[in-house]
C-alpha cells in the first residue's frame, strides 16, 4: 500500500531525524547546517505544530525564505503544512483561514513541502548543529 503525501511528509521527518518513531520532536530547537546551503531551522511550536525555516538576512532583518508550519499527526503518523510564508516575495499563506480549507493551496503546500523534505534528505550534507 503506497503512502498518501501526509505520511510521506511525516516518514521524511523521520529521516531526517526530526521527530522520533513517537512522532515527537527530539529537541525544541534544532539548528541542521549544510556548507553552501542555507541551515534548516525548526522549532517545536504548541501541540504537535513545527515549524521548519530557511532564514536569510537582508538589511539587518532575518528574513524567511521558506517558513513553514506544520501539524504532526502521531496517531495517523501523518503530518500537514499549515502555512506557507517567504518574506523576499511578501508572501504569507494559510491553509486554514477563518475555519475554512483552501483545498487547493493545501495540495500545494504538501506537495511543495514534500519536495522540499526529499531535496534535504537527497543532498545528504545536512548534518544536525545544535539542539535546545
Amino acid at each position: 500500500m503506497s503512502k498518501n503525501v501526509y505520511e510521506m511528509i511525516y516518514s521524511k521527518l523521520q529521516q531526517i531525524g526530526i521527530l522520533y518513531e513517537s512522532g515527537k520532536m527530539q529537541a525544541e530547537y534544532m539548528k541542521f547546517v549544510s556548507e553552501g546551503l542555507m541551515d534548516l531551522n525548526v522549532d517545536n511550536l504548541l501541540n504537535d505544530m513545527i515549524a521548519l525555516a530557511h532564514n536569510g538576512i537582508q538589511n539587518g532583518d532575518v528574513m524567511a525564505d521558506p517558513d513553514v508550519h506544520v501539524q504532526i499527526y502521531p496517531e495517523t503518523k501523518s503530518a500537514e503544512a499549515l502555512t506557507f510564508q517567504n518574506d523576499y516575495l511578501g508572501l504569507y499563506q494559510e491553509v486554514y483561514d477563518e475555519g475554512k480549507c483552501n483545498e487547493s493551496l493545501k495540495k500545494d503546500l504538501n506537495e511543495f513541502l514534500s519536495d522540499w523534505l526529499e531535496t534535504i534528505i537527497e543532498v545528504q550534507e545536512y548534518k544536525l548543529a545544535e539542539t535546545e
